[in-house]
């Protein structure tokens, strides 16, 4: 299975919830290879992965300086845009096993890291998207991710794909978005979240494209050319703040926008969603707190630390117990629906 995690709205926790995600996901299911692939030029979830903020970004910048080409996806599209319409058969190159550079990962977890030279490469992606010669040159570029994790499945067997996807709905994130089946759209208590699940139906289903428009959207490419969209799978209320276990009543009343607005877009586009909306699907994660500090800080999965101190940043960081146990319990709720 292939999941997105995407929203374009920013800050509404993605990340920590793509990374927590994934590391419990593996953790429960060792004969399973996990692969993240990391679609941010902000490569933070690289950061955790690879041993957390600070030792992290010096193991990003390490990858990054590998000769002859940086082990990243940014290394992984500069060799592309070299040959853009077929594989190159270096694909799984840019697989890096978490373990070698961070302990506390899971064995079966792999990554392909960030690289902020998405942002420099997106305009050459889109002027070969855009060639007349071969007349797939769009399916083509498109294909880029989706040929990387095909790679990676032939190479390790048996995968499940997490992808941390940029707000921004840029070339990389539509590939991102087509090698998904599953799409995971994280929403916080808040009048944007609503606007930005109207914003995932436009930009990714085409509901409600301006009739100008409409012939040059990313979902009527992807209709000319055959290529399948990932379903809406789960919208989770992220970072709720709960009395007595359940969403404050401000929490609440913005949850239940978002549960309308989803239930009204399934009434328009049914078939771009794996299933009808239902209390499954609007999970509410707690709001991580310190928990998620700390294992931001460290890069440790979220069931492997305990209600203690931590030294983060040189600074004693207290995890207490009952938020922690909230946390730990609403991830694995979430990694037993996947």
């Amino acid at each position: 299975m292939r999941y997105a995690f995407w929203n374009n709205k920013g800050g509404v926790g993605k990340t920590l919830l793509c990374f927590a995600s994934a590391t419990e996901y593996a953790c429960q299911h060792p004969g399973v290879n996990v692969v993240v692939v990391d679609m941010c030029p902000q490569a933070n979830i690289s950061e955790i992965l690879l041993g957390g903020n600070g030792r992290g970004s010096e193991k990003i910048q390490e990858l990054m300086d590998r000769a002859p080409v940086a082990r990243t996806i940014g290394g992984y599209y500069h060799q592309r845009i070299l040959r853009p319409h077929a594989k190159t058969g270096t694909e799984t190159d840019f697989l890096v096993q978490v373990r070698d550079m961070n302990e506390n990962a899971p064995r079966n977890m792999y990554l392909v890291a960030g690289d902020p030279s998405l942002e420099l490469q997106v305009q050459t992606l889109n002027n070969i998207a855009v060639q007349d010669i071969p007349t797939e040159s769009w399916r083509n570029v498109h294909s880029w991710v989706r040929d990387l994790q095909d790679a990676a499945q032939q190479r390790l067997g048996e995968c499940v794909f997490f992808m941390d996807c940029n707000p921004s709905f840029s070339s990389y994130t539509e590939q991102a978005v087509l090698a998904a089946e599953r799409l995971i759209v994280p929403c916080t208590a808040d009048g944007s979240s609503a606007r930005a699940i109207h914003n995932v139906a436009q930009l990714v289903y085409g509901l409600g494209v301006p009739p100008e428009y409409r012939q040059a959207s990313f979902r009527a490419k992807a209709d000319l050319f055959s290529m399948s969209l990932p379903k809406l799978y789960m919208v989770p209320m992220n970072r709720a703040t709960t009395y007595g276990g359940k969403p404050a009543r401000a929490f609440a009343t913005m949850f239940d926008t978002i549960r309308a607005t989803v239930a009204d877009q399934h009434e328009e586009i049914p078939e771009s969603f794996s299933r009808d909306p239902d209390d499954d699907m609007f999970l509410e994660i707690p709001d991580a707190h310190t928990v998620a500090v700390v294992a931001s800080w460290l890069g440790v999965p979220i069931r492997n630390l305990s209600a203690q101190q931590y030294l983060v940043g040189g600074q004693k960081t207290m995890v207490n117990k009952d938020p922690l146990k909230r946390y730990q319990d609403a991830i694995r709720k979430l990694v037993a629906l996947l």
